[in-house]
């Protein structure tokens, strides 16, 4: 969440409906959102669909996509995280162009119309009493039909993540260690599948 120098809200317009654009992090978006802009509060907070997939423990806690779904929770307010699987060259292409080849933006399409209104079918009224986040990952995959699977976060954990180029830092992983378990959100969209992970910001601070 941004503490120093100026935040800007400008209202937009998207296909007839106003809507804003926050110059800042997704976290300032939702607090934004919630208690500055909208008339009333949002039944449930959207956020992605982030390019790349969020899975185990150290990423989804550094994940701006994620952040913007557990800035909602802390205000009551069920959330929504999609990520959506790359691969390496489709990432890279993105980074550097900040868009699709047109196969992959295609393939990507049709994933998407498949599985996202499945998702929000199966998961969006299960989050609201108490108000968590369902963190979903989708698999890079030709296949037409992925099958939703409720998993747990995985304890991965990211090492290094920068790396020194020309006299200053870069953002590069170094490595990650991934747990290897079948229930996980890793292991889930490796095998070609929807992950969806139930996160309760509630549940943390419970003895064990």
């Amino acid at each position: 969440m941004t503490r120093r120098g100026p935040l800007h809200a400008k209202s937009i317009d998207i296909n007839g409906a106003r809507a804003w654009s926050v110059s800042g992090t997704p976290a300032d978006c939702v607090n934004l959102a919630i208690y500055n802009l909208l008339d009333k509060r949002p039944d449930i907070v959207v956020s992605g669909i982030n390019v790349g997939k969020n899975v185990g423990v150290s990423f989804i806690f550094s994940s701006g996509t994620v952040g913007a779904c557990l800035e909602a929770n802390i205000a009551g307010i069920p959330a929504l995280a999609l990520s959506q699987e790359l691969q390496p060259e489709d990432f890279l292409h993105w980074d550097r162009e900040r868009s699709f080849r047109p196969q992959t933006a295609t393939l990507l399409k049709s994933l998407s119309d498949h599985v996202i209104p499945a998702i929000w079918e199966d998961l969006t009224l299960c989050s609201k009493s108490p108000p968590t986040t369902w963190n979903v990952n989708m698999p890079y995959t030709r296949s037409g039909s992925p099958e939703i699977i409720k998993t747990r976060l995985g304890h991965s954990f990211y090492f290094s993540c920068f790396e020194k180029h020309e006299g200053h830092y870069r953002h590069k992983f170094s490595k990650t260690t991934i747990d290897p378990d079948s229930d996980t959100d890793e292991m889930v969209v490796r095998s070609g599948h929807v992950s969806a992970t139930e996160i309760d910001i509630r549940a943390f601070g419970q003895a064990i």
